[in-house]
């Protein structure tokens, strides 16, 4: 565990691009050694995002094929997204399960958080494991091209295909079979 002399700290900070969404920032730090790092870049993102593991009375999950711009892909993965102003995670993760696959969904749990990009971002991902309940609308067809249930061995078969490339999708469904 480290103390706050062993941290670096913010010197000066020039901020390149600001959004609600993410902050650019190009900072000048001091190492705890002494050394000083002139232009760091660092991605600053308001809020943490929640990926949900939603599983149904049989044991499979259900997933959800999102076209991806930014990779030019599209592929399965959980129910994931943006934890919003006033949300905590399990609020954020019962929103994203009903908006991107329309099933209800009950006893939430948070059982991984951890940041994805440490070297360049505060980036924090939420994981959520809960139980499914009733289907009570259609998906998000602006986020969503697709849903279904997996069973376990499926959900092994799309890994070891290397179809599922979402990172936080992928650590979902990788702490769900470690597991069950």
């Amino acid at each position: 565990m480290c103390d706050n002399n062993d941290l670096p700290v913010r010197l000066n900070r020039e901020t390149v691009f600001k959004s609600d969404y993410m902050n650019l920032h190009i900072d000048r730090v001091r190492q705890p050694n002494g050394a000083v790092i002139e232009r760091f870049h660092y991605v600053e993102y308001p809020r943490a995002a929640v990926g949900v593991v939603v599983e149904n009375e049989m044991g499979q999950l259900v997933l959800c094929r999102v076209p991806r711009y930014t990779t030019n892909t599209c592929n399965w993965s959980v129910p994931a997204g943006g934890v919003e102003k006033g949300e905590d995670a399990l609020m954020a993760a019962r929103r994203e399960a009903w908006e991107e696959t329309g099933y209800d969904s009950t006893d939430h749990r948070l059982v991984y958080s951890y940041y994805p990009q440490q070297g360049s971002s505060n980036k924090q991902f939420l994981i959520v494991f809960c139980k499914s309940g009733e289907k009570t609308r259609q998906p998000d067809p602006d986020e969503i091209s697709e849903v279904r249930w997996f069973t376990r061995q499926e959900i092994e078969d799309l890994i070891e295909r290397g179809e599922l490339d979402d990172g936080l999708g992928l650590t979902a469904l990788l702490l769900w079979l470690r597991q069950t």
